[in-house]
């Protein structure tokens, strides 16, 4: 996957404001817009999540559009027709697929689809992006374009590239609404298979603080603390530092279902006035 530097600079400021340490159910849909937005410039972002057993899809823009729902009533009545609109995820294998993989433009402007759902919409081109690994959930991201050039090689990089992080990103917030207190202590990271330094440091992770704080408020070096982060990423089977603190997260919820034991030796640091309160979803 090759991509220029102004496109990584673009897609790491964009992710940074994405995985803002607050981020839960009641704002991932709109965080994710705005970073979609960013990475490929459309008219606006589509969301629908369907809850697997159920016949509920829920969808939310990212901006109002006239019209919606009425479009939505006529997408779902004709959504089972086409590959590109039936809600599978195994399509392109499981990678960014867009309107020019199944019709040229031309073909498109005479379907039924386009004359019910996207013309009404003022939309006549469209990138699905699957969210991965959301266990009990099939949910997309749809940007939505008009009358513009098709999707760019580079474009669909980028959205492949965002995918592991729209799926990390929506396994958090969920895991973040069904804790009480979402945020583990270093005590529990131990039991994990941490060391003690390794916890304190994933503790904080957790927390959404970046390197340089987590070794200002540990007094430990720079260097160190990114040494302690590739361990822990390493240990966790993590490819970033949102996996980390999933993995985190999982750890807590499973020592809320057990008394806890205190036969590792571990240490407790001081959060108050450090860390940010939880955000209520």
């Amino acid at each position: 996957m090759q991509l220029s530097s102004h496109q990584l600079t673009v897609y790491c400021r964009a992710s940074e404001e994405f995985l803002k340490p607050d981020i839960g159910l009641g704002n991932y849909a709109e965080r994710a817009f705005a970073f979609l937005e960013k990475i490929a410039p459309c008219e606006f972002v589509f969301f629908g999540t369907f809850k697997v057993g159920t016949d509920v899809l829920e969808t939310r823009l990212s901006q109002m559009a006239p019209g919606f729902e009425q479009a939505m009533e006529a997408y779902s009545a004709l959504m089972s027709k086409y590959p590109l609109y039936n809600w599978d995820h195994t399509v392109n294998g499981g990678k960014p697929f867009t309107r020019s993989d199944f019709f040229s433009r031309r073909q498109f402007h005479q379907m039924d689809i386009f004359a019910e759902v996207y013309k009404p919409l003022g939309i006549d081109d469209h990138c699905a992006i699957y969210v991965p690994g959301v266990e009990g959930e099939i949910s997309f991201f749809g940007i939505e374009r008009s009358r513009a050039a098709d999707y760019t090689v580079e474009e669909r990089n980028l959205l492949t590239l965002a995918q592991s992080l729209l799926g990390s990103a929506r396994n958090l917030a969920k895991s973040r609404s069904r804790l009480a207190d979402p945020l583990p202590d270093p005590a529990s990271l131990c039991r994990g298979g941490l060391s003690i330094r390794e916890s304190e440091v994933l503790a904080l992770m957790t927390h959404g603080k970046t390197n340089e704080e987590i070794g200002m408020i540990l007094n430990i070096q720079l260097n160190t603390v990114k040494e302690h982060v590739k361990r822990i990423l390493a240990k966790t089977n993590s490819p970033n530092r949102l996996s980390a603190s999933l993995w985190a997260m999982c750890r807590a919820r499973k020592d809320q279902t057990r008394p806890l034991k205190r036969d590792l030796p571990y240490k407790q640091i001081s959060m108050r006035g450090v860390l940010p309160q939880p955000e209520k979803v």
